[in-house]
């Protein structure tokens, strides 16, 4: 493996000029200050690509694909110094949930699609310290040289101090909801019914909003825009095969380091924040006293509890924290924090398989909460709810759960939003909450100030 240290720290000045490489993908964490955002990274020229739908033997060749790309990583260094990166769409569910099958036509792409990175651009938002790296892997062949390591740095480094090409103005996208206020109240009353037969205790129900198709570099645009006004943890641009991703998330799904610790840190619970400090405060104490919002944070925590015991020793899993207050640009939210350890013999994958999709995107229990959701929901989800995320040579992994995000498909451009609903849940501010939510990308998704 080889670092260089860069001469620029500025990821965005870095992804303007490099977006337009093979395999561009901007793992971007946005949020000065969170605990999650200390480090981001620009992925690029990808030696092999894996793009798969759910069938009976996806998963394991998921394994089998992400053992083919090793190599020793530098103490000391970022946590990710190259390896697999990509996204795993909702619709990919079934490969891990084989019981869950969905009555919608899956979105036209392939559901998952990761690239094996050997060029990687870590920025640490600490330090303030930009560093390349590389093992110098080729298409076809696993083993790192030195030489070609420094040449694909060298080539970084050329393309980094070249003028990127211009970014055009991109206008507003012209959204049109699939699900109106009357059906998505009638949604959360559906719901409700499902709660008191005993079916679940909680399911996620979202709206799907559809705008005209994006091009790349419009996608892009739009991204740095609402990364400007909306700076999220969890960011990630993104251009695949089948689409663009570009996404403002606010929720890690799952992490492990290379030792095999874990931790998971569900969202549920979400108010405005306001301009004045003290209506501010009070809406603060207000999220704090929720019994409704609480609530479907604890049911949550404890399936990720369940979950992750599944590859972890049971011994090893605690909640570390439990509906804690975070505050992001917009909007405040209750998050909690469940760490466990990863048993032996169980591995990045396994702890995906375990954990996908996400408990706070879906509910509890969460098979039956997903046969819900496939019922009440107008398409399938595609991308929303999905995960994109790094896994590192040695093993250690970080995935965000894909929610305020742009999907941006060759036929259209579609954004979700959804809530928690639970016996407590008022039809009336569920459907408040998830206008709240999708208007926060919506109004978001303008022309950058400076689009060069």
């Amino acid at each position: 493996m080889l670092a260089e240290a860069l001469s620029s720290f500025d990821p965005a000045a870095a992804a303007l000029a490099l977006r337009g490489e093979d395999g561009f993908l901007w793992l971007d964490s946005a949020a000065p200050g969170h605990p999650g955002s200390r480090y981001s990274y620009i992925c690029l020229w990808p030696v092999d690509r894996l793009a798969l739908t759910p069938g009976p033997d996806s998963s394991a060749r998921l394994r089998q694909w992400l053992g083919q790309f090793q190599a020793e990583i530098i103490a000391g260094g970022a946590p990710f110094q190259g390896g697999a990166a990509g996204y795993l769409s909702y619709d990919f569910a079934p490969a891990f949930l084989g019981r869950f099958a969905s009555r919608h036509p899956p979105v036209a792409t392939p559901a998952l699609e990761f690239g094996a990175y050997d060029t990687v651009i870590a920025f640490d938002h600490a330090a303030r310290m930009a560093t390349a790296y590389s093992a110098g892997l080729r298409p076809g062949d696993t083993a790192p040289d030195q030489m070609l390591a420094k040449e694909k740095i060298r080539r970084l480094k050329t393309k980094l101090a070249e003028p990127g090409p211009a970014l055009l103005p991109a206008q507003k996208p012209d959204w049109t909801g699939l699900v109106q206020e009357a059906g998505y109240k009638a949604s959360v009353c559906r719901v409700r019914d499902f709660i008191r037969d005993g079916d679940i205790y909680q399911a996620n129900i979202a709206g799907l909003w559809t705008a005209p198709p994006l091009s790349r570099d419009e996608a892009f645009a739009h991204y740095l825009s609402g990364r400007a006004r909306s700076p999220a943890p969890f960011s990630a641009f993104a251009v695949f095969e089948g689409r663009t991703i570009a996404s403002f998330s606010p929720e890690r799904l799952i992490s492990a380091d290379r030792a095999g610790r874990v931790k998971a840190e569900p969202i549920k619970g979400t108010i405005r924040r306001e301009a004045d400090e003290a209506r501010d405060a009070a809406a603060r104490a207000a999220l704090l006293a929720s019994e409704k919002d609480r609530a479907e944070n604890v049911m949550i925590v404890d399936l990720l509890r369940n979950d992750i015991s599944r590859v972890a020793t049971s011994s090893s899993v605690t909640v570390t924290s439990l509906c804690r207050l975070e505050t992001f640009a917009n909007l405040h939210h209750l998050v909690s924090t469940v760490e466990g350890q990863l048993a032996p013999g169980q591995g990045a994958a396994d702890l995906l398989a375990a954990v996908f999709p996400g408990g706070s995107i879906t509910g509890a229990p969460k098979l039956r909460a997903m046969e819900i959701i496939d019922e009440l929901e107008p398409a399938a989800r595609g991308v929303f709810c999905g995960s994109v995320g790094w896994i590192g040579h040695d093993g250690a992994m970080d995935f965000s759960i894909l929610i305020r995000t742009l999907e941006c498909l060759p036929e259209a451009t579609r954004l979700w939003a959804g809530a928690g609903i639970t016996l407590l849940s008022d039809p009336e501010a569920e459907y408040a909450e998830i206008r709240l939510k999708a208007d926060r990308v919506m109004s978001e998704a303008v022309v950058p100030e400076a689009a060069s």
